[in-house]
């Protein structure tokens, strides 16, 4: 059975009536194929002698929560200490959308990012803090709002890196 087939059939049988959804399972499932993510996207390495902090935030990031297939949303701060290398700036951001782009966990994106900048960049300390608004939280269940925060963190995290990635 095709997506849309799928859809159509879901849409049918909670017994939604409506013109304006005949081209939902269409559209429904075009969105889900962009929650497809495909291969891991390779990292620009600079030659870099210094060692001060590099810290990289509000950078936007949308997913499905894996256990409602509703959206979470939010923005991502990454710091880290360079070791001899640093990243190319575009490419930390195609990662996070990397591991952002399929249905998931909040605190999967942070660990997968973080193990990801750290193996590649050989950070001597790294820290991704991911902030979101949980949809399945807000529209369902506690229907509350509320900033949800992760932390992941790799190599030897000083005060200062840890402060820096507060943003």
């Amino acid at each position: 059975m095709k997506p849309e087939q799928a859809v159509d059939a879901l849409i049918a049988s909670l017994g939604w009536e409506d013109e304006e959804l005949s081209s939902t399972p269409d559209r429904f499932a075009g969105l889900l194929r962009e929650f497809t993510p495909g291969e891991v996207p390779s990292v620009s390495l600079f030659d870099h002698d210094g060692t001060d902090i590099v810290v990289l935030e509000d950078l936007p990031f949308y997913s499905l929560c894996v256990h409602h297939l509703v959206p979470f949303f939010g923005h991502a701060t990454v710091a880290y200490v360079p070791s001899g290398k640093v990243a190319g700036l575009s490419c930390i951001a195609r990662s996070l959308r990397h591991f952002a782009r399929q249905p998931q966990l909040q605190e999967r994106i942070a660990t997968q990012l973080a193990d990801r900048l750290h193996d590649v960049l050989g950070a001597e300390g790294l820290v991704v803090r991911l902030s979101a608004r949980q949809m399945c939280m807000e529209m369902r269940g506690a229907e509350s709002t509320g900033m949800v925060h992760v932390t992941a963190s790799r190599g030897r995290v000083t005060e200062a890196l840890r402060v820096a990635s507060l943003g």
